[in-house]
């Protein structure tokens, strides 16, 4: 289970081995879901870049409330974006939109779809969540959340 595990692990890093860290255009290979998921453990909504292990280690413990051990990131050469979608109004979809590098800055949009006004409760409530590995830049993020209300 733990070799296959580091299997994935270093797979993972080593598809985005070739991504440049100058990112200059719309590069949806530049980022890499590291794990998502529909029932979040915090009823806030939160946008959070991860820039070393020990705040990694801390979300992961603390935030996603995830046992076992956390993955070993590079941070010298990757961050970790956390987006948890919060309770106030769930989301049904939670995903990255792009990731845009600039002269200035590095776009990053998050597509977020919810239910429209008087669309019935669901029986479950989903919290999307997710954990986006990306390189690590010189420049300012600029996340930016593009909503999607579908009616019922």
């Amino acid at each position: 289970m733990k070799l296959s595990m580091l299997f994935i692990a270093v797979t993972s890093l080593w598809l985005l081995s070739g991504c440049v860290e100058d990112l200059t255009a719309d590069d949806t290979s530049a980022y890499q879901y590291l794990a998502r998921g529909n029932s979040a453990q915090s009823d806030d909504k939160i946008i959070q870049v991860i820039s070393s292990q020990a705040s990694f280690d801390d979300v992961f413990y603390q935030v996603l409330n995830r046992s076992g051990t956390p993955e070993t990131i590079n941070f010298a050469e990757y961050q970790v974006l956390l987006v948890m979608s919060g309770s106030q109004q769930p989301a049904k979809v939670l995903a990255v939109g792009a990731f845009q590098g600039q002269a200035t800055q590095v776009n990053i949009v998050l597509k977020a779809e919810y239910a429209g006004e008087n669309c019935a409760v669901p029986t479950v409530v989903l919290q999307p969540w997710m954990l986006v590995l990306f390189p690590r830049v010189d420049k300012p993020l600029s996340i930016q959340e593009q909503v999607k209300v579908t009616p019922c």
